[in-house]
This record gives structure tokens, C-alpha cells and sequence, in this order.
């Protein structure tokens, strides 16, 4: 699915951090040099989101607002060097949908990203979630159960299993890393080596297919994630 971020900022190294931290995550990122080339873009339907170095350039707030009424369902972060209370105007009357002083933690960027990429799966229908149930093509997790199906039959899997592929579930087309796999899966300072989760991706990816197709991609050197274009075509 196509989702692209734009970054507008005058701070190299800050867009280049923002780049790698958010390929990882699967995003594809492109600089704007402008609000007016950032308006611009805004004709493509697969930009999803801005993130505004509000501390690294001269863009005054009323223009971030004038963004968001251009197209209202973009979503934009707001990154600054000040609190939301010492904004040149409200936080409400800015347009941002998430505001965030520096020093920030990346991880409340890729949160929100993450969430707003999972609804717009959702919007799709390629995935869709609740508080309990997790759905991707023809499979469904229910973690108040802890039962999986696949094309309406149960899958018997491990408990670590479960967790594993509930990890790649929250997040479908994001490539998680095998990093980020042991810290989802396994308990708390466990000394667990690369080349295992790969044996046990190996476990869940041979019981989901008993049931179905291959939707476990392996990106090489990166990590896995689901795809529906695994799937053989007919």
C-alpha cells in the first residue's frame, strides 16, 4: 500500500535520522523544500502525512494550519523546540495532529505513523483490528481467546508463536526487524541469537501454511512482514 511522509525541514541530519528511522519501518520519505512544494503534494493521494522541523526552519504556525485545511484528512507532526503552550498561536488552531518538543523520542513519531498507517489498511480492507481481534487477508488473531484462524479453521501455535505473529499482525506491511521480533516475543533480557527467530519464523511460517498460501515476506538482512503478494497467483 502506498503511504508516503513528507519532511519539511532545513536540518540535513534531522531529515536524514527521520529517513533511516522511518525506512526501517517500511515508510517511503521525501523532503520538501517548501510549503508551497509540501501544498503541492498534497495532490498525491498517497502522501499520508507531514512532519514539520518547526525548530529548523522559519514556518510560521498560521501556514501549518492553512496545510490542514487544504486537505483535512492529512495528518501532520509538529516538531519543535518549545512546548505546545509556548506556540506562536494555540496548539488547537495550528492544524497538527501531534505536537513534539525536542529533544523527542522517535518512538511517539513511529507510534502515531504506525497507527495512522494500520487504519488506513483498515480503510482498505486489507486488515482490520479491534481491541482483540487482529485480521490480515484470511487469517484472525483473538488475543482475549488466544485462538488463530485461517480460512475459518484453527491454527495450533506455540506461545511464542502467538506472539510472533501477533507483532507482525499490529503492524502488517511494516518489516519488523529480527531485533525487534526477540523483544516483542521473548521474555526480558533473554540472550536470544538472530538465527533463532528465524527457525521459529521458519515454525509459524510452515503451520499458517497448512491452511493457506505463504504471507510471511522475508526482506534479506532486514526482517519479515506480511504480504499479501507472497501469495502464489493463480
Amino acid at each position: 500500500m502506498d503511504f508516503r511522509i513528507l519532511v519539511h525541514s532545513h536540518n540535513a541530519q534531522m531529515f536524514l535520522m527521520l529517513q533511516h528511522v522511518l525506512a526501517i519501518e517500511g515508510f517511503s520519505v521525501s523532503l520538501t523544500a517548501s510549503m508551497e512544494d509540501a501544498v503541492n503534494e498534497l495532490h498525491d493521494k498517497s502522501v499520508r502525512a507531514i512532519i514539520i522541523d518547526h525548530s529548523a526552519s522559519e514556518v510560521c504556525l498560521r501556514d501549518v494550519a492553512a496545510l490542514k485545511a487544504a486537505r483535512r484528512e492529512i495528518a501532520i507532526a509538529l516538531l519543535c523546540n518549545q512546548s505546545d503552550g509556548a506556540l506562536d498561536v494555540p496548539f488547537d488552531e495550528t492544524g497538527a495532529d501531534l505536537v513534539l518538543s525536542r529533544p523527542f523520542d522517535p518512538a511517539h513519531l513511529i507510534q502515531f505513523l504506525r497507527r495512522l498507517r494500520l487504519d488506513a489498511l483498515i480503510a482498505k480492507g486489507g486488515a482490520e483490528a479491534s481491541a482483540d481481534v487482529l485480521r490480515f487477508a484470511d487469517l484472525e488473531m483473538n488475543s482475549a481467546t488466544v485462538k488463530v484462524r485461517r480460512n475459518g479453521r484453527d491454527v495450533p501455535l506455540t506461545a511464542l508463536q502467538f506472539r510472533l505473529l501477533r507483532h507482525l499482525l499490529q503492524n502488517p506491511e511494516a518489516v519488523r526487524s529480527r531485533e525487534e521480533l526477540i523483544a516483542a516475543a521473548w521474555p526480558a533480557d533473554s540472550d536470544v541469537e538472530p538465527r533463532t527467530v528465524d527457525i521459529h519464523i521458519g515454525l509459524l511460517r510452515r503451520a499458517l501454511r497448512t491452511f493457506g498460501p505463504d504471507i510471511i515476506r522475508t526482506v534479506r538482512t532486514l526482517g519479515y512482514a506480511l504480504d499479501l503478494d507472497t501469495c502464489p497467483k493463480a
